[in-house]
This record gives C-alpha cells, sequence and structure tokens, in this order.
C-alpha cells in the first residue's frame, strides 16, 4: 500500500522545519512513500525550509487557477490530493509543537484493518509545558462542533478530537467525497464519511499528547463560522446559528 503524507502549510516558517524532519523519519522509514508539504502561497520562508530538510513543496496557489485563489487549507488539502496519487493519505497540520514520528504510525496503524476506511486522531491536549489545556478538544470543538454533530449521529459527537485535522483516509473513500474548502473540511469530511461507509469503517487512533498552537478567542471567531459553514453544506444547523454562509467555504468537485 502506498501512502502519501500530506501538511497544509501556509506561513509555517517557524513550525515547518520541525515538521518536515518527521516527514522525512517517516519516508526513510518507509512507513510513507510520499511526503509533500501542501504550500498555499506562504510569504515567509515556509517552501525553503521544507525543501531544506528533504521535503518536496506543492504549490497548491499554482494548480487549478481557473477555480481562483486558494480558500483556505481544505482546498489546498483537495488540489494537492488531485494531483498526488497513492492507495492511502495522511493529512497532518503543520503546526504541531511536538510532533514525531509515532504520531504518523499511529495514524497508519489502523489501515492494517482492511475494514477501516477512515482514521481520526484522538490525542491529549498540553500546552509548550506540557500542562493539560483547559478545554480537552478546544473551544470550537465543544462549543459548535459537538452540538453539530450530536445532530448527526451522538457516536461521532463523543469522538475525542472531532476537529482534530490528523487523519488518514483510503483513496477510494477521499475520491467519493467532495471537500469543502477552508476550516469547514473537517467537520464537513466525517459527516460525509460517516454517511458514506458509517461508523463501522471510521477508527480512532490515540496519538498520546499533541501541543498544537494556542490562539486567542478572537482568532477563533473565523474557524468557528467555517465549521458551521461546513456543517450547513452537509444539511446540518443549529437552531441558534440557522444557515451559515462564508465566503470561503464551499465543496469542490469529486477528486475522481
Amino acid at each position: 500500500m502506498s501512502i502519501a503524507l500530506l501538511v497544509p502549510a501556509l506561513n509555517e516558517a517557524t513550525a515547518i522545519a520541525r515538521t518536515a524532519v518527521v516527514m522525512r523519519q517517516a519516508l526513510d522509514a518507509g512507513i510513507v512513500q510520499q511526503a509533500v508539504v501542501l504550500d498555499s502561497g506562504s510569504t515567509d520562508e515556509t517552501a525553503q525550509i521544507a525543501k531544506q530538510n528533504g521535503i518536496d513543496v506543492l504549490e497548491t496557489a499554482n494548480m487549478h487557477p481557473t477555480l481562483g485563489g486558494i480558500l483556505g487549507k481544505g482546498d489546498s488539502l483537495w488540489r494537492g490530493a488531485a494531483a498526488i496519487a497513492a492507495d492511502s493519505y495522511v493529512f497532518l497540520d503543520a503546526d504541531l509543537g511536538n510532533v514525531s514520528l509515532h504520531h504518523i504510525e499511529r495514524l497508519i496503524a489502523p489501515l492494517d484493518d482492511n475494514a477501516t476506511m477512515f482514521v481520526k486522531s484522538s490525542f491529549y491536549r498540553i500546552d509548550e509545558q506540557g500542562r493539560p489545556r483547559a478545554i480537552p478538544a478546544g473551544r470550537i470543538s465543544e462549543e459548535v462542533g459537538r452540538p453539530l454533530l450530536e445532530m448527526v449521529d451522538p457516536w461521532l459527537a463523543a469522538l475525542p478530537q472531532p476537529l482534530s485535522g490528523q487523519i488518514a483516509v483510503r483513496a477510494e473513500l477521499l475520491g467519493s467525497l467532495q471537500l469543502v474548502t477552508g476550516y469547514g473540511i473537517e467537520i464537513a469530511m466525517l459527516i460525509d464519511v460517516w454517511r458514506g461507509v458509517g461508523r463501522q469503517a471510521i477508527a480512532t487512533a490515540d496519538l498520546g499528547e499533541i501541543n498544537n498552537r494556542w490562539k486567542p478567542s478572537s482568532a477563533l471567531d473565523d474557524v468557528r463560522d467555517h465549521v458551521l459553514a461546513g456543517a450547513t453544506l452537509c444539511g446540518v444547523t443549529l437552531p441558534q446559528w440557522g444557515n451559515i454562509a462564508h465566503p470561503n467555504v464551499k465543496r469542490r468537485p469529486k477528486l475522481t
């Protein structure tokens, strides 16, 4: 089975070296067969640093120009997966403060079971000093993600990290989905996968401790709107919000 590790990045010069080193380790160990940073138009040294650490960079901002500019994370992943052939894909965020090879290994391991089509990560959120985060799954997951998913299936809402960007997915399943752009990708993908293959084909992988970058509440308002818009595209709304549209959140065509 060929596995492609895709890391979307935009202006991640302070974090990408650490991530690129682990990507290179995964390649050298034969855990993945391709490892690519999907750069969506960085104006800093993100691309150069990744290349210096032996990682290929795909400039997704230059792909499918008729669609216009990149609409965030989900769009970069869609354009990257459209260009890179593999049997399975691993998506990994660029800014994990303690990313390591075992995180990738644990994400891939459930795919050894042929019945598993989609792997969602579980982890314990810590800060830079190794202390537990106050909100286990993050404010957006707890305040918006879980209530939305509860309306689809309580099983989805009970996942430890329902909006985590660390996933593994088989190509045949990914190709059947219309990925959502922006930060709406995680909730929409989870709902679409559940509808397409059911909970029996979804596994969780415990990654242990993860240090993800802290953001102030003011910076999360746009992420919240992306998540709400992604759920709206799946026909799910919260009564207090209603149907939410966002210019950077839309469906892309199926990959196959």
